[in-house]
């Protein structure tokens, strides 16, 4: 087993060396059930199989990128790294709250922008999800400069800070919710944050780079893979059917639900 990011046989970079039957040019990274290196050589070891593979895929989000997560052995192109890092990738956290009935509504409202009371924090957007019909529920959006509160804090705590502000805005105490769930992006470490945007000394370009094979072999997926809706699910799904077609070499893919397998 090499190191060096070379391939045995041939000594040259993996993004280099032309493919052969049965050859893996394999992206791996410390990821549950996944090795901890990139290997160029007849075959790689997954899961207690080995696999041959002529292109690889890789789905990171942009701020476990920044962070050299996944290792690239070698490493990506220098124009490659440094999208990455001149992309902004910020914090943007999500706080649901579900009820046993849609009380807003009684007021007359739906979608809600909030303001706290204090001058100098960001107001936070709240949408109505059964506006859209998926049953009482309130999913506060909290912006980069407010995530703060959220940190490490309990999903008890954020809910509360949330329906502080619902009272103060109805001018009576808001019910209790009956499930919460709060987003940690800017915790987990194999995504460190969310989304990307793009800041001043980056364009539009850098995304449409990152959306590019390395040496037709590398391919990579994501939100921050395209610039037509950064920082939406739907940009990382259509940027996941954009190389789903490269890799199958179509111009359609059938999608579908998924099914187990054995």
């Amino acid at each position: 087993m090499t190191t060096s990011g070379t391939c045995p046989r041939t000594g040259t970079a993996p993004w280099s060396t032309p493919w052969r039957p049965g050859w893996t040019c394999a992206t791996t990274g410390r990821w549950p059930g996944w090795t901890s290196r990139r290997e160029a050589w007849p075959s790689r070891r997954s899961r207690g199989r080995r696999r041959p593979a002529r292109t690889s895929w890789s789905r990171s989000p942009l701020g476990a990128l920044k962070n050299d997560v996944p290792r690239f052995v070698p490493p990506l192109p220098p124009e490659r790294t440094g999208a990455v890092h001149r992309l902004g990738f910020g914090r943007y956290e999500k706080v649901a709250l579900a009820f046993d009935e849609a009380f807003w509504r009684r007021a007359g409202w739906s979608h809600l922008v909030l303001f706290p009371p204090e001058a100098t924090e960001p107001a936070a957007w709240v949408f109505d999800l059964d506006a859209f019909g998926a049953g009482p529920v309130l999913v506060c959006h909290t912006f980069h400069s407010a995530t703060g509160h959220l940190a490490g804090a309990p999903p008890a705590a954020a809910a509360s800070r949330v329906t502080d502000m619902l009272s103060a805005a109805l001018g009576a105490p808001c019910p209790e919710p009956v499930a919460v769930a709060v987003t940690g992006w800017a915790e987990d470490p194999y995504t460190s944050g969310a989304y990307t945007h793009v800041p001043p000394g980056s364009s539009n370009a850098d995304p449409d780079l990152l959306g590019t094979p390395v040496a037709g072999r590398l391919l990579f997926a994501g939100e921050h893979t395209q610039s037509a809706r950064l920082g939406y699910a739907d940009g990382a799904m259509t940027s996941g059917v954009r190389e789903a077609k490269r890799l199958l070499g179509t111009s359609t893919v059938a999608l579908g639900r998924l099914t187990d397998r054995a």
